[in-house]
């Protein structure tokens, strides 16, 4: 049976890389992830709208025959237990 992989990066990623405040320690991931993808599926990120109204990667859904699918299962889940949100995925992957 599989399992959803469900990465929530920017908080373990603040908290581990040093970086000063100004700096956003998540582009390093991005960037890989752009470049990198796992399996032969494109892999998705679950976007979420901040109160800003800009959109924020929280998850990487990735390691599906068809991640788009379950990243639209993983985001139901989500606007379930926080309806007042935004959500939505996006291709993660663009090489």
């Amino acid at each position: 049976m599989r399992r959803l992989v469900v990465l929530t990066i920017l908080p373990a990623i603040a908290a581990c890389s040093g970086a000063s405040p100004t700096e956003d320690p998540s582009r390093d991931l991005v960037t890989f992830v752009e470049s990198n993808k796992v399996g032969i599926d494109v892999d998705h990120w679950i976007e979420m709208k901040n109160i800003a109204g800009e959109w924020e990667k929280t998850v990487l859904v990735f390691g599906y025959l068809g991640d788009y699918d379950e990243c639209q299962k993983a985001l139901e889940g989500l606007k379930k237990v926080n309806y007042a949100r935004e959500y939505r995925c996006i291709p993660a992957n663009q090489k």
